[in-house]
């Protein structure tokens, strides 16, 4: 070894030694000295394509809208794109979506109000536990493989093919798994379904899977709109049906349907012409849309403006 080559591999052991770098850092020091040591050889510079897989445990925040966050040391921190989050992190998001990528092909998004501890992560997959809200996984690579746990049931890809799931955990303990690419294996209460693409199952807490089933072709979505124009209040209701899987948003909050799929919302009112927008995303991730203008009557009277005129006198 000559000498330039043992004056990088001392400097590179010194740095490693006087600090405790991050998951970022250190796969960042591997791969400088793996570079370094080449070129100092004579060889041409390795490519990302030849260098040694090496542990990462680290999810890459490719994308955060709205509010997402991140709980440590006790405290929720925001998270935003470029960030990295590592095992044990607790992440949530308000009114928001954030999208979590971990080694080639494998990330998870994390759609509206959702809650998710980060288990285990490593170049071969990850483990999270989802608390709350819908998250879709999506495996781009046979030999890796993505495990949602949530309230006691288990749901992870079928690793003889590329997959692409969803699962989405209510407050009511229930747990809904669809497939939209490859296939998805849902453990609760001791038995296991396998979910292929197009079809979705579920489980009520502490029961068993249902059968799974194919997906609605429609979207079913059915709004109450008011029947008349407002006069007193600032808020008006809106509501309607959907399919109980599904997410709601009405002018872009969340309105959370129940067991039956029924939904309702305050919207906020000034007068005159309000649009109002209802948007449905069914399991898969179709969207279907309504609006219409509502409208509100002042409720002050109008106000009278002099007008100077001459008087006649005859």
């Amino acid at each position: 070894m000559g000498a330039g080559a043992i004056a990088v591999v001392v400097l590179v052991a010194l740095a490693v030694r006087s600090s405790r770098p991050g998951p970022r850092r250190a796969a960042g020091v591997v791969r400088a000295a793996q570079e370094g040591a080449a070129l100092t050889a004579g060889v041409a510079r390795p490519t990302r394509e030849h260098l040694p897989e090496v542990e990462s445990h680290i999810f890459h925040v490719a994308e955060a809208t709205g509010r997402v966050e991140a709980r440590r040391g006790g405290q929720w921190v925001l998270v935003s794109r470029g960030d990295v989050l590592t095992q044990d992190d607790v992440v949530r998001t308000s009114n928001g979506r954030a999208l979590l990528k971990i080694g080639i092909g494998t990330e998870v998004e994390l759609r509206d109000r959702v809650e998710v501890r980060l288990d285990s992560i490593s170049r071969a997959g990850a483990s999270l536990d989802l608390r709350h809200g819908k998250l879709v996984a999506r495996v781009g690579r046979a030999d890796s493989n993505i495990v949602i746990t949530a309230a006691n049931t288990r749901t992870v890809n079928d690793r003889s093919a590329p997959a692409r799931f969803v699962v989405l955990a209510d407050d009511r303990g229930q747990v809904t798994v669809a497939a939209t690419e490859g296939a998805a294996r849902f453990e609760a209460a001791g038995h296991a379904v396998v979910v292929p693409a197009g079809q979705v199952t579920r489980a009520q807490a502490g029961q068993v899977p249902a059968d799974p089933e194919t997906i609605p072709e429609e979207i079913f979505l059915s709004v109450t709109w008011p029947t008349r124009e407002n006069r007193d209040d600032d808020r008006i209701p809106i509501g309607g049906r959907v399919d109980p899987r599904s997410l709601v948003r009405v002018n872009g909050a969340l309105a959370e349907p129940d067991a039956n799929g029924r939904f309702a919302a305050a919207v906020p009112v000034h007068d005159g012409t309000n649009p109002v927008e209802v948007e449905v995303e069914d399991i898969s991730g179709r969207i279907r849309v309504e609006k219409r203008d509502v409208r509100k009557i002042p409720t002050r009277p109008p106000e009278l403006v002099p007008v100077k005129t001459e008087l006649w006198t005859p």
